[in-house]
């Protein structure tokens, strides 16, 4: 950070190349004088080889040498470097498997297996896919995920998820509205699908890089179909939700929603969700990931517990 703010402030006075160490996308460096930067390119002169234009996508991330660049004396010949020049490049985002679906989304893919052998046989898969996308009047999470569980040759979970959330930011004040929907599928509930829908306003305590935390109030309803429930409940919604980036390798998202029935007193819902990412390889977009959730339902039939608890640990990589 020190290193940052002290180029800020000496780049302005300064009228000549900067010195620069360039990290290309195959791991190559290049080194020399930065001379030009825009969207497309760099133009750096190299000792040896003299002026080269670089594609800003096949370079990964800019390093100035400071101490060569406090002993330089300005010219007038030399054009001026603006703070921007030395951030870090970042590759343009070509969507979805390069299909340009979901350009600028954060996606994941999640990926677990476990399983024994010996007294007792059992086994379990989780996939996922998450997409997220962070703009100044946006924010729109989705999450998809399937689990499968066996035990004894016994089947013990079945079960499908897909939710999308999205806020409508006012970038002056803390006040949003969102709304949002999720569909659940499984095989081992009293009923066979349920959708649920919500929306309201929300409210911004915290908003950093590195620390979101939003309060939420709203009403929507949930409604099963199949098996022994049936049943249409229209529902009040309060949540809470952050997420927080530890360091560099690491961040948390903790969420925990409460949804009061309007037909019955002490009818309710809650559902909440926790889940931990390590970064293991940035290059290569490889994650550790520990998920756990809870759904608690106080409608469901007596001989089907009331809470839905799950646990995950799953490779994660970034799509």
């Amino acid at each position: 950070m020190k290193k940052i703010i002290f180029v800020c402030l000496l780049l302005p006075v300064l009228s000549h190349a900067a010195p620069v160490t360039l990290i290309l996308t195959n791991g190559d460096r290049l080194q020399g004088d930065l001379l030009e930067r825009n969207q497309e390119t760099l133009t750096i002169k190299h000792q040896l080889l003299g002026e080269m234009s670089i594609n800003t996508n096949t370079v990964s991330e800019i390093k100035t040498d400071y101490e060569a660049l406090a002993q330089q004396t300005p010219t007038d010949d030399t054009p001026a470097i603006e703070p921007a020049d030395i951030a870090k490049a970042e590759p343009e985002d070509n969507g979805l498997l390069g299909t340009g679906w979901l350009a600028n989304w954060e996606r994941r893919f999640d990926l677990g297996l476990a399983g024994s052998r010996g007294k007792s046989d059992s086994s379990q898969v989780n996939v996922a896919f998450n997409a997220d996308l962070a703009t100044e009047k946006t924010r729109i999470s989705s999450r998809t995920a399937y689990y499968y569980a066996k035990s004894e040759e016994e089947t013990s979970d079945n079960s499908f998820f897909s939710s999308i959330n999205r806020d409508w930011l006012r970038p002056s004040i803390p006040w949003f509205h969102f709304a949002g929907g999720r569909l659940d599928v499984d095989r081992f509930k009293d009923y066979d699908y349920r959708v649920n829908a919500n929306g309201g306003f929300g409210y911004e305590f915290s908003n950093t890089e590195d620390w979101l935390f939003v309060g939420r109030t709203g009403v929507g309803f949930n409604k099963t179909f199949g098996g022994e429930r049936q049943e249409f409940t229209p529902e009040g919604l309060l949540g809470l939700e952050t997420r927080w980036r530890i360091n560099d390798a690491q961040r948390v998202s903790l969420a925990n929603t409460f949804y009061p029935s309007f037909d019955s007193f002490d009818a309710y819902r809650n559902l909440t969700t926790f889940d931990w990412i390590l970064d293991l390889d940035e290059r290569a977009g490889v994650a550790l990931k520990v998920g756990m959730t809870n759904e608690y339902d106080t409608e469901t039939e007596d001989e089907i517990s009331k809470n839905d608890f799950k646990y995950t640990l799953s490779l994660s990589w970034s799509l």
